[in-house]
């Protein structure tokens, strides 16, 4: 461990001795370090000079109560004493205070990395994006400086939430509707299924009957529980007419702004509930337009209880709510015949709803970077960090860098050649460890273990361009079912001469 003299926990040490005298153990003066058991203390080392002074950073994991494992690391002073006190840097509090999510049991300190002059960088791997039902691990990693204060978060394959939705109801409060209290049983049940959450979906009720009236905009609400109690309080507008042209244009032009709470690159959606036919249906191709300039999908209930207790033909007033709703019909339209039966669609309009995800604009890469584990494994580079992404693609594994000429995020058919995606599912968990080699002709490889391949295990060394063109030099693959071969890899300069 260079000129450093460090000493194995007290059980190691033990063993040691009565087995062999090692090198590179001091085992005549050791200082020894000690932090919380439980909080796994020592999961990583990593030798850190700062200000002058040498410590021991101290990754341990597992820091934080029974329910939630922040993790964390520990600074401790490296000197003549026989032993030494170890202080927490409090990086869980601390480096993810811009951060806006906060999950529990993201284990900080899993992985550690002198960044030479610049301080350390700390990972999560383990940092995961709540979004709808799913889970996403997407890992983060922070740059911490010789102050020990972080100074940028690295989170490159966290992505916007698919259900990051701006959602209006444009709700028939006409003297037709009948009875009222089904209507708020409806919007109970499905605002109930709504993810509400900041960085999630947002919901805001417009209700008409003569009049339109904003009865809670996108961003009076930030939870559930908040909104399904205002469903329940809200009480019917009435009146005679059924300004429905009149409600939408009100809702496409205005309760998406952001002064109401809408939010750029939020899917926007308006679901529209009537029980009757409009009473202004030659102004509906102008509010459906206005619509449409905005982005905005629409899904259209037709209530059919004012029919059926009358008797009347709906046919015209189905015809008008599939016009009012985005094509097709099967998919964004609904008919119910009455009020109360609006309870029975409240699963499938969300399944609908949801099946929306990820299809608003996203690029090629959305749904294969969300269980990434960005910081399982990193190493340092002249020009940046490289990165492995053990649970990219599949698990099929991929790496990522990050450097002073951007970020380079290499797609899945880079690595087809050794990993041929016919063997897909087979989780490689390429990018388990990874580093680089320098050649006598200057040139640099990446390095990158794959330690699941066909169970054996494999190590890819490779060139990577700044476009994320990757060219294979060499390929080893273990020989042993199960030897884990490249979960780890480590690169020598024997003589030091810069050459690997």
């Amino acid at each position: 461990m260079g000129t450093w003299r460090l000493a194995a926990i007290p059980v190691v040490l033990s063993l040691i001795a009565g087995l062999c005298r090692s090198f590179n153990i001091d085992v005549k003066r050791p200082q020894i370090f000690q932090g919380p058991p439980e909080a796994q203390f020592g999961y990583k080392v990593l030798q850190h000079k700062a200000r002058g002074e040498k410590w021991l950073l101290v990754g341990a994991p597992w820091d934080g109560t029974a329910d939630n494992r922040k993790g964390d690391v520990y600074k401790c002073v490296m000197g003549a004493r026989n032993s030494s006190a170890c202080a927490k840097v409090n990086l869980g509090d601390m480096a993810l205070r811009n951060v806006s999510t906060q999950i529990r049991n993201m284990h900080f300190g899993m992985t550690l990395l002198d960044n030479k002059e610049e301080g350390f960088v700390a990972c999560a791997p383990l940092w995961s994006q709540e979004c709808g039902t799913s889970m996403f691990s997407t890992g983060i990693c922070t740059r911490v400086d010789g102050s020990f204060q972080p100074t940028e978060t690295i989170a490159p394959t966290a992505q916007r939430c698919s259900t990051y939705m701006d959602i209006v109801i444009v709700l028939d409060g006409s003297n037709s509707i009948y009875p009222w209290y089904e209507v708020q049983n409806f919007l109970s049940n499905i605002l109930s299924k709504f993810f509400i959450d900041p960085n999630q979906i947002q919901v805001g009720v417009l209700q008409y009957g003569e009049k339109a009236v904003h009865e809670w905009t996108l961003q009076d609400y930030q939870t559930a529980e908040e909104v399904v109690e205002a469903a329940k309080n809200i009480s019917r507008q009435e009146g005679r007419e059924t300004r429905t042209a009149f409600a939408i244009h009100k809702a496409c032009s205005e309760a998406f702004s952001p002064e109401r709470g809408g939010r750029e690159g939020a899917t926007k959606l308006v679901i529209v509930v009537t029980d009757g036919e409009s009473h202004d249906g030659d102004e509906l191709p102008e509010a459906l337009a206005e619509c449409e300039k905005r982005n905005i999908t629409r899904y259209a209930i037709a209530v059919l209880g004012h029919y059926m207790r009358r008797q009347q033909d709906p046919h015209s007033f189905i015809n008008e709510i599939k016009y009012i709703a985005s094509d097709p019909d099967e998919k964004y339209f609904f008919n119910v015949s009455d009020e109360a039966a609006l309870n029975d669609i409240v699963d499938a309009l969300g399944d609908r709803i949801f099946s929306l995800e990820g299809t608003h604009g996203y690029n090629e890469s959305s749904f294969e970077l969300e269980m990434s584990q960005i910081g399982f494994s990193t190493h340092l580079l002249e020009d940046g960090i490289l990165f492995g992404t053990v649970g990219a693609y599949d698990w099929d594994g991929a790496v990522l860098k990050e450097s002073r000429h951007g970020r380079v995020i290499p797609p899945r058919k880079a690595f087809e050649k050794e990993f041929p995606l016919e063997l897909k599912n087979h989780a490689a968990y390429l990018g388990y460890a990874v580093s680089s080699v320098r050649l006598r002709n200057g040139k640099c490889l990446y390095v990158a273990g794959a330690p699941r391949f066909k169970h054996k295990g494999k190590v890819i060394l490779f060139e990577m361009s700044n476009s994320g063109r990757v060219v294979i030099s060499q390929a080893l693959t273990g020989e042993q079912i199960g030897s884990y071969f490249g979960s780890e890899v480590c690169p020598v300069d024997v003589n030091g001469d810069g050459i690997t």
